[in-house]
């Protein structure tokens, strides 16, 4: 795809994902506008409302102004002043961030990945400016900046993230802008980079778990919690339409509420307005609004409720000791507690920026008066994260093997190292001079790299004869006795070398000797290569005459055929014949008599009788001509030897 493809590409992702996100805020209020107030409101003011809240979702402060009437209704004071919202419902958030992930994928297919993030971006941005501008009105003024700024950030970042993803899994080259950030990155030095790395991974995967169960505490709570919440939707008076909206909207605030629950765990707490609070110890609540989801607040604190404080230090800890193997082989020789403890730091401290930016996400005015106070404290959540998280990894990564370190083995490959022959083997070793494992070692044959060498220990004793073979031969007389086998010379490599002089010890070995045993032996495997390729010839010698002789049997069977079929036509045999198998006799279809020695042999008859002599005009009554000798006769066939197909006649 060109990077105009890819353009118009990412132009059509921005729009869907605005348009998705914008159509959950519009199409319950659309059916409102239809079915409860029956059309007799401007379809404008729905809109509005519609483009409000997702604005609202995506973290853009948004104020409200109530007429008179209105805001006396209410009943809440400093309801005619200005509200400001700014409590975020992330539910549209993570709606935009989920759809971004998927374009930043497609994006990573193609060659111009920057060009449609940058793009699909830019179309958030435009959107999202034209969506605060056509919000505008008397009752609602959203932030056109953040309108502007933040559903792009929502978009660009996970898209941006993903391609990266994508294009690290790929092998894909980067562009260049990630090249220059990798460059920097490159120059920390690696055993920072190996801390700072295992604080990212451990502070994320603890935070994650701490995420995931108050995910199901929350889910816990609203299914314990029926009864109140059916209560409150009863006590709305909201329609089936009006209550499918009501839903929407607490669905929208959904990851809000699991923020809260994660600044529980953790053990600050949440309020939800001035003076009030939410937490393990105590629960202390004043005037909430009416929202059947605010149902499943607990009425007060719980006797064990500090129990559930263990959860972030466990998931620390299991944090901590699950990847310790992996900070050990990343450190290397540089593993030591010191480092081993800046882990654990690094850990804490990113699980609290982690924690506290879900609890700043969560946070927020939700409306006048006491309201605008909703959420927890991001900056006390992070540092009882930092805390409850970063001591228990560092206590994880201190204890048990605290010295030892793992076998420094890469993942996808077994390292070999060098062996250094022991002093106890040198006699061994210099046995071992003189035979064919020595004279390659010593040549370079067989071995490849420093790396992968293996030390091999071998003695060879000369070969001599048994005692008891020995009986008046001349033990000084170095030449073999008459029934001993001489070994060849390329068999007596286990043997030390000799001269006409006599023996001659490895000591003694000048380099010369050792030279030429070397050349001796290359000489050796050059003649024995020569032979392998002098057999594998004579094999294709051989192939060749066994294709020939295939040959000539198929032509064989194709002349035995055509004699065959030449013969019953002038016999008349394929008229008489009653079946259609053929006679496969070997008189009946006789092959051509190959030619011997440039003549041709005269074709014998089968029988004494033949079609040839009865078409010539030879009857019964002729008489036999007398036979100059007694004939012999075949076993099988009754028929003279003489007479006999040249195939079939007795050899020798």
């Amino acid at each position: 795809m060109n990077r105009l493809g890819t353009a118009l590409l990412a132009a059509v992702e921005a729009v869907v994902t605005v348009g998705v996100g914008l159509g959950i805020a519009l199409v319950p209020l659309t059916l409102l506008w239809g079915f409860e107030y029956g059309l007799q409101v401007d379809w404008d003011v729905f809109w509005k409302a519609a483009g409000s809240i997702w604005l609202v979702g995506h973290g853009v402060d948004v104020t409200f102004v109530l007429g008179a009437a209105a805001a006396k209704a209410s009943g809440v004071s400093g309801a005619a002043d200005p509200i400001s919202i700014t409590l975020a419902a992330l539910g549209f958030a993570v709606v935009t961030a989920w759809l971004g992930a998927r374009a930043g994928r497609r994006f990573a297919e193609t060659e111009h990945r920057v060009t449609g993030i940058l793009v699909g971006t830019g179309i958030t941005a435009l959107l999202g400016l034209g969506i605060a501008l056509s919000a505008t009105s008397a009752a609602s003024r959203p932030t056109v900046w953040q309108a502007v700024v933040l559903p792009a950030l929502w978009f660009g970042i996970p898209a941006l993230v993903a391609a990266e993803v994508c294009r690290g899994r790929r092998s894909m080259p980067a562009d260049p802008v990630t090249g220059r950030v990798l460059d920097q990155l490159h120059r920390v030095p690696e055993v920072w980079r190996a801390v700072a790395g295992f604080g990212l991974r451990a502070g994320t995967a603890a935070t994650a778990v701490v995420v995931a169960v108050a995910g199901v505490l929350v889910g816990l709570l609203l299914f314990g919690s029926f009864a109140e919440v059916i209560t409150l939707y009863e006590r709305s008076h909201a329609e089936v339409v009006g209550g499918v909206a009501l839903t929407v909207g607490q669905l929208a605030f959904l990851p809000d509420f699991v923020g809260w629950a994660v600044a529980w765990l953790v053990g600050p707490g949440f309020a939800i307005g001035t003076g009030t609070t939410v937490s393990p110890i105590s629960t202390v609540l004043g005037p909430i609004p009416a929202l059947p989801v605010f149902g499943a607040l607990p009425a007060s604190g719980h006797t064990f409720g500090l129990l559930w404080v263990l959860v972030p230090v466990v998931a620390g800890f299991a944090a901590g000791g699950l990847l310790r193997p992996r900070l050990v082989r990343a450190l290397g020789a540089d593993d030591g507690p010191l480092l081993r403890a800046v882990a654990g730091v690094a850990t804490g401290i990113v699980a609290g920026l982690l924690t506290g930016g879900i609890a700043w996400l969560s946070s927020g005015s939700f409306g006048p008066g006491r309201l605008a106070d909703v959420g927890p404290d991001a900056l006390v959540v992070g540092l009882f994260a930092a805390l409850e998280v970063g001591v228990p990894a560092a206590v994880a990564l201190a204890i048990g093997q605290d010295l030892v370190r793992l076998p420094e083995r890469p993942w996808n490959r077994e390292r070999w190292h060098e062996a250094e022959t022991p002093a106890d083997t040198a006699a061994s070793s210099a046995a071992a001079e003189g035979s064919l494992l020595d004279a390659l070692d010593r040549a370079g044959a067989g071995r490849t790299t420093d790396v992968h060498r293996f030390v091999v220990t071998e003695a060879h004793e000369p070969v001599t004869r048994a005692e008891d073979d020995r009986d008046d031969h001349d033990r000084d007389d170095p030449r073999p006795a008459e029934d001993d086998v001489a070994l060849p010379e390329w068999a007596q490599t286990g043997a030390p070398a000799t001269s006409a002089a006599g023996p001659t010890s490895a000591d003694t070995r000048t380099p010369a000797a050792s030279g030429s045993r070397v050349g001796s032996i290359r000489d050796r495997l050059r003649g024995a290569a020569d032979g392998v390729k002098d057999r594998a010839d004579d094999l294709r010698v051989r192939a060749d005459l066994r294709n020939r002789a295939e040959d000539l049997r198929n032509r064989a069977e194709d002349l035995r055929s055509r004699a065959g079929s030449l013969r019953d036509r002038v016999t008349g045999a394929d008229a008489e014949r009653t079946h259609s198998t053929p006679d496969d006799r070997p008189d009946l279809h006789r092959p051509e008599r190959p030619e011997v020695a440039g003549a041709r042999l005269d074709e014998q008859a089968a029988f004494p009788w033949s079609t040839e002599e009865f078409v010539a005009g030879r009857h019964d009554d002729e008489p036999t001509p007398p036979a100059a000798e007694p004939k012999r006769w075949d076993t099988t066939d009754q028929v003279p030897e003489d007479e006999l197909p040249w195939w079939r006649r007795p050899k020798g």
